[in-house]
């Protein structure tokens, strides 16, 4: 009989055991995503590459160019080119149009230029690129547009999604010329 009692203890403590490290385990696991993730953002803030790179982890093609020598434009300019944009209503309620001529610049220096830099391939993906410009200026009303704090912010923001779109900071800048407010 107390062969029996001591066995139950020794199985229910084994079931406590194996308890308690499932919840140890989840706790640590949990923790050490988290850190992964935090570690994750903080090299992409940094831009470090996460193999190390030959340059140190740093990454080697700096997004803006060394001199006016290593810029080439491509954008919507002309009059069959132009954007007209259906801005969102402002504060009197109407809804308003913008029609920009819109011109990125691109760093003839970095690698990824003679890749995606090619007339071919940003013809390619014009409309994808016109698609990003598009709706990321309806996201604003005319009077916000007209605030050059807002309008930096709108243009930093095309610039960004332009990057993702060809994966590469080989495009570094977009301006707006001929706008006009209807």
């Amino acid at each position: 009989m107390k062969k029996n009692l001591l066995s139950i203890i020794i199985l229910a403590l084994l079931v406590v055991n194996i308890a308690m490290t499932g919840f140890m385990l989840l706790s640590v696991m949990t923790t050490n995503s988290q850190t992964a993730k935090l570690v994750s953002d903080i090299a992409v803030a940094l831009e470090l590459e996460a193999s190390g790179g030959a340059g140190g982890g740093f990454a080697l093609e700096p997004s803006e160019p060394a001199g006016v020598n290593e810029i080439a434009t491509f954008g919507f300019v002309g009059n069959q080119d132009r954007l007209t944009i259906n801005l969102k209503p402002g504060s009197d309620g109407k809804s308003h149009m913008m029609v920009v001529e819109v011109v990125f610049s691109m760093n003839m220096g970095n690698a990824d230029y003679a890749t995606y830099g090619s007339s071919e391939s940003l013809a390619s993906m014009r409309d994808l690129v016109k698609s990003i410009v598009t709706e990321t200026l309806a996201d604003y009303s005319m009077e916000e547009l007209q605030q050059k704090e807002v309008s930096q912010e709108a243009r930093s923001k095309i610039v960004e999604k332009v990057q993702e779109l060809f994966n590469s900071n080989f495009i570094y800048d977009v301006n707006f010329s001929s706008v006009i407010y209807q």
